[in-house]
């Protein structure tokens, strides 16, 4: 019996050798699995990083609004350096005419929804095609506003490109009826500031160095203003400068030793500059010719831009400081002044 118990004993010890338990070789399978979420997760954290991105809108923080945004129109910020608060803004075409009354000024753009406090901004979304009285496509426009004080005058500037401007500032040289309004502006994509006051102090006869004795003529862009202060004080300069003509006939028959200024081919240095002197009247010279040639001889302008008209077919507009220049192009690709306003 205890023979037989061995026996058994030693079968058993042979089935669990032949068995291999206790190997470590069978756990190999499960080291083939490979874990991959490291890659996934980088790569999700940079998508992330890249939608967080947006745009600004360099209009969006300035809660006065002119017109409305959309794909037609241009956007224009204007700044308040008057110093008095602007209650109302009338934009047009410029007319030939000269016509200011309120007919020709269409509607208030502010209409009551803001007033502009010195330093204050607006900005204007302003349609890009709009036609001025000869039905052609406005590149010149004029700007008209009235303050909160009634007792102001209102103010005008004149012959701005607006098309083209991206930041325009209004802006008053002196102080009440001697003052004269004047802008400053920016052109798109420009970073050098253009300024009209020495075009409005040259449309108004006014010196550099004798701006306080011809106040009287700010009346030109400042409507209604009084004469009675600005006529007596820029009386003497007037009758010096203005009617120089009867002041020289009159010394050369009291001096019959000076000659006449009627008898002599040389000008007078006191007369005022002849209009041939003046950009736009020298820029018409050129009606037909090359544009270049017109370049050269009034400088560049202060922007451009062209547009394929139906009829004339391109067509190039540049705008100066007093005066705009449209061209077109021969047969031959030439570029050519066809029009001056």
């Amino acid at each position: 019996m205890k023979k037989r118990y061995l026996i058994l004993a030693g079968i058993l010890a042979a089935s669990m050798l032949a068995a291999g338990c206790g190997k470590k070789n069978s756990v190999a399978p499960e080291q083939k699995v490979e874990v991959t979420v490291t890659p996934t997760v980088t790569e999700a954290a940079k998508t992330d990083v890249v939608e967080m991105q947006t745009s600004t809108d360099d209009t969006a923080n300035i809660k006065n609004v002119m017109g409305t945004k959309s794909e037609t129109t241009t956007s224009i910020v204007f700044t308040n350096k008057m110093g008095s608060t602007i209650s109302a803004i009338y934009v047009r075409p410029t007319r030939d005419d000269g016509d200011d009354s309120d007919e020709t000024w269409g509607s208030d753009l502010v209409s009551g929804k803001f007033t502009l406090a010195d330093k204050d901004k607006a900005v204007y979304y302003m349609e890009k095609s709009q036609k001025d009285d000869d039905g052609n496509a406005a590149t010149s426009f004029d700007v008209r506003i009235t303050f909160s004080d009634e007792e102001q005058n209102e103010c005008f500037f004149r012959k701005l490109p607006l098309l083209t401007i991206s930041q325009l500032s209004l802006c008053m040289d002196g102080e009440g009826e001697d003052g004269i309004p004047y802008a400053t502006y920016l052109t798109s994509g420009s970073t050098k500031e253009v300024s009209t006051l020495k075009d409005v102090k040259a449309r108004l006869g006014i010196e550099d160095d004798s701006e306080e004795s011809d106040s009287s003529d700010s009346s030109t862009d400042s409507t209604d203003s009084t004469d009675s202060s600005s006529t007596d004080s820029a009386s003497s300069s007037a009758d010096s400068s203005g009617d120089n003509t009867d002041s020289s006939d009159s010394s050369s028959t009291d001096s019959p030793s000076t000659p006449s200024s009627d008898s002599s081919d040389d000008p007078d240095p006191t007369e005022a500059p002849s209009s041939d002197d003046d950009p736009a009247s020298v820029a018409k010279g050129y009606i037909g010719q090359s544009m270049t040639d017109l370049v050269n001889a009034c400088g560049s302008p202060n922007g451009s831009d062209y547009e394929d008209e139906p009829e004339s077919g391109k067509t190039g507009y540049y705008y100066y400081d007093t005066f705009t220049v449209s061209t077109t192009f021969d047969n031959n690709g030439n570029e050519v002044v066809s029009g001056v306003w």
